[in-house]
């Protein structure tokens, strides 16, 4: 079996908070002991509630900052041991697109000079030009009517389609698209997940995309992550993960999304998950989901669960996780 393009393993992010005088008021978890491998050619969806330590596992990656500890294994070399030249060197192959489009833009410079920008900053001196006018051209904006005008004269989604050619400018193997298209509405998001698309099939990328909202996760992902309060829940195919979650946090988020009722055929309403988060500050012991969930039982109190494949390629932290079928089950978490 070919090798993963990435393999996270017991990646863990914490950050002290500091109270009044400077004296240390605790620890937030962002992310603790989180698991997974990217593979070549696909795209991994990462979704969870705000405040589930999306966003800071996809800096932690690129280390920035640093994971307190863990391995980021990136074709072949682990990022967590690299230093200064070394580490930038494999950025160049690892590569990010933010939230806002206009804050990752500098509104001082052209578009041109935007897109020619990393291929300064990694020595490419030959074919700047030409290759600032194919970039363009890749993420559908014309080179002769762009290329002169700054952000502040484009459109929420022209904004981040010069960050995708700037990602993209390299020649990467893997994007991190963090939340990406949150920002857009929902017309320009259809577009701009059409150009994800076509870039990955004639670019051969891999992305891992972060994202709060699982309608549309569930349209670009091949397999989908669930991360929970800093923890990974659920781990599995996309289609799979969706018409039968193993985990009933994952249950409880596909129920908060409009759409059909599977049984009846009829609209139903979205029904939000009850209770409010764990503090990052302060998780529960053993499964940090356990508050919230009707399926705890003691166990789940002092045990904390770990990934367990129950399905081919399909993997749930939980003790005792759903299985195909069991409505009921879901009906108690809405």
């Amino acid at each position: 079996m070919t090798a993963p393009l990435l393999e996270v393993r017991d990646l863990v992010q914490e950050f002290p908070v500091r109270g009044a005088g400077g004296v240390r008021g605790g620890v937030v978890h962002a992310v603790s002991q989180v698991s997974f491998d990217v593979r070549a050619g696909e795209t991994l969806g990462v979704v969870g509630e705000t405040g589930s330590g999306k966003s800071t596992l996809a800096r932690s990656i690129v280390q920035a900052p640093r994971p307190k500890s863990g391995s980021v294994n990136f074709r072949g070399t682990d990022l967590v041991g690299l230093r200064h030249r070394d580490l930038v060197a494999a950025r160049r192959h690892l590569q990010m697109v933010f939230q806002d489009p206009f804050g990752s833009l500098d509104p001082r410079w052209r578009v041109a000079e935007l897109v020619k920008e990393p291929l300064v900053g990694y020595g490419v001196r030959t074919g700047r030009r030409a290759r600032v006018r194919e970039l363009l051209d890749l993420v559908g904006l014309a080179p002769d009517v762009f290329g002169s005008r700054r952000p502040h004269q484009l459109s929420g989604g022209q904004c981040q389609r010069v960050a995708i050619a700037r990602a993209i400018a390299l020649d990467p193997a893997l994007v991190i698209c963090d939340e990406a298209v949150s920002s857009l509405d929902v017309l320009i998001q259809a577009q701009v997940l059409n150009l994800f698309e076509r870039l990955r099939s004639e670019l051969g990328l891999s992305y891992l995309f972060i994202s709060h909202d699982l309608g549309l996760v569930k349209q670009v992902s091949d397999r989908v992550a669930v991360l929970h309060l800093g923890q990974l829940a659920e781990i599995g195919p996309g289609q799979d993960l969706y018409r039968h979650p193993l985990h009933p946090y994952t249950a409880a988020l596909l129920d908060s999304i409009p759409g059909l009722d599977t049984r009846t055929g009829k609209a139903r309403r979205p029904r939000p998950l009850a209770g409010e988060p764990p503090s990052p500050l302060d998780p529960p012991s053993g499964c940090r989901f356990r508050t919230r969930c009707p399926r705890a039982q003691a166990r789940c109190a002092i045990e904390q669960p770990v990934l367990v494949e129950q399905r081919p390629d399909h993997r749930v932290a939980c003790h005792f996780p759903l299985e195909p079928g069991m409505l009921g089950e879901r009906d108690a978490l809405r």
